[in-house]
């Protein structure tokens, strides 16, 4: 049987010993734990100090007074097996080591002494997360495993082999409108491996979609299984790490995994009724179609905003995805042309209009035509930043295209979505980042790219429709 459903104590410790150096990098999450809401009891571990951030330093995890029951070691990869041995003898329950120096590393030592600290803690019950890995991220129980992470609960739950994308997840996630439920970054897998961590997360009540960043797997037959089980469960989006022999050759000393055949890995996901993301971002996007968009009844999109050559782009890059922009009829383009007339107005698809300018009124009767009629599927709302020369970023905010568009689509039947996008500037940058704010707490999922928006609205619709037929 499985330990899996036990992992639930990873994310909820009462009391964690950080093992460090007085000069290393373990004093970062010493910091995180010390000035960051995590109300249980803390201990710092460190041979060559008497007292850290105000906290007086043991020489030994056996010292402590109180029980232990999560440690994070970041001391060398020599001194690593003695500290699991009292931590075993402690009862500490589970540890990260964000150790480096261990099978990553290619070396018969790096091996060897991996497999030393895992029976070393298997011996004396205890869980372990790494090496070569940051660790857990929940903001339930007060985690964090890098600096300015959103203290919020969210929905998004994700299992990153990577500790650098796992950071990235954590921090641009719920930036974007995806709140994280749970973290884990965790290296070389030496024992919590990706099939412990998506069957945990299938079962986990506040996860809603699944994220995994994957660069090796440890047994191929449990991953499909897990895998094909957290898909049924909940969508379930993967990204995978070396996909060319480059990126394979990188990932054998990254984290010591073989990355495998690609053409069985995508005959996998395929089998399994998960998706895959094509990258981080790609991920993030996939993740908030599910977090707030209803399936739509087909691939047929209205899109309104504003710029001609740019919209010439979006017809391109959504036909390429089998998308279709559905060229309006003759009764239709009529109908706008009598809320819009003059010059400066396209009525093709995309509809590119002044209305968002001058005519709030003008820009929500819009909406209603394309809502009212039965050739459009999703409608998806547009503001390219830097791209009309007489406008400064100011003046786009002063404008506030972005919440003039959301303020008139209530009541709206169809989905709907978001594209800001041609932020040159950093100003304009910083403008789509707040606009993004406030397309997802009114329930819309935002993109920042016509390509990344055109390819995950294609895989969000594929992902409904292969659900339909498997019924």
């Amino acid at each position: 049987m499985s330990d899996t459903p036990k992992l639930d104590f990873l994310f909820a410790p009462q009391s964690i010993a950080v093992v460090l150096r007085s000069r290393g990098l373990g004093g970062f999450f010493l910091k995180q734990l010390v000035e960051g809401d995590f109300d249980g009891q803390v201990y710092a571990v460190c041979a060559d100090a008497d007292e850290l951030m105000g906290l007086p330093c043991y020489k030994s995890v056996i010292d402590i007074p109180g029980p232990v029951d999560y440690v994070i070691i970041a001391v060398s990869a020599n001194q690593t097996p003695d500290v699991i041995r009292e931590c075993a003898l402690k009862g500490v329950k589970a540890g990260t080591l964000f150790t480096a120096g261990f099978s990553e590393l290619g070396t018969d030592e790096g091996i060897a002494l991996e497999r030393e600290i895992v029976s070393i803690a298997q011996g004396g019950g205890m869980r372990l997360i790494g090496p070569n890995c940051m660790g857990i991220y929940c903001p339930g129980g007060g985690l964090y495993f890098s600096a300015n992470l959103p203290s919020a609960r969210g929905w998004f739950g994700i299992s990153s082999q990577s500790g650098g994308n796992a950071i990235y997840l954590g921090k641009m996630a719920p930036r974007r409108g995806a709140p994280i439920s749970k973290a884990v970054s965790y290296g070389n897998a030496c024992d919590i491996n990706e099939s412990d961590l998506i069957e945990y997360l299938a079962e986990d009540t506040e996860t809603q979609v699944i994220g995994a960043y994957i660069e090796g797997i440890k047994d191929g037959r449990r991953f499909k299984k897990e895998l094909e089980k957290a898909a049924r469960a909940k969508p379930t989006i993967i990204l995978k790490g070396g996909a060319t022999a480059a990126g394979a050759a990188v990932t054998q000393s990254h984290t010591a995994s073989l990355a495998g055949s690609l053409r069985i890995w995508d005959a996998v996901i395929a089998q399994t009724g998960a998706l895959q993301a094509g990258s981080i971002d790609e991920m993030i996007d996939l993740a908030l179609l599910f977090g707030y968009m209803k399936p739509p009844a087909g691939r047929r999109i209205g899109m309104v905003g504003i710029g001609g050559g740019i919209s010439v782009l979006a017809a391109d890059a959504f036909e390429q995805k089998n998308l279709s922009l559905t060229r309006l009829t003759p009764a239709i383009q009529a109908r706008l042309q009598d809320l819009h007339p003059g010059a400066g107005n396209i009525y093709t698809n995309p509809i590119d209009t002044t209305a968002l300018f001058y005519q709030t009124d003008g820009f929500r009767k819009t909406i209603e035509i394309l809502d009212d009629w039965d050739e459009i599927d999703i409608i998806l709302l547009h503001v390219p930043y830097d791209i009309l020369a007489f406008l400064t970023p100011e003046h786009v905010r002063h404008l506030a295209m972005a919440e003039k568009m959301i303020g008139n689509i209530g009541g709206v039947r169809k989905p709907v979505a978001m594209l800001l996008h041609c932020a040159a500037l950093k100003e304009s940058y910083e403008l789509s980042f707040d606009n993004q704010d406030v397309c997802w707490k009114a329930g819309i999922p935002a993109f920042t790219s016509i390509e990344g928006c055109a390819s995950a609205l294609d895989k969000f619709i594929r992902f409904h429709e292969r659900k339909k037929l498997r019924r």
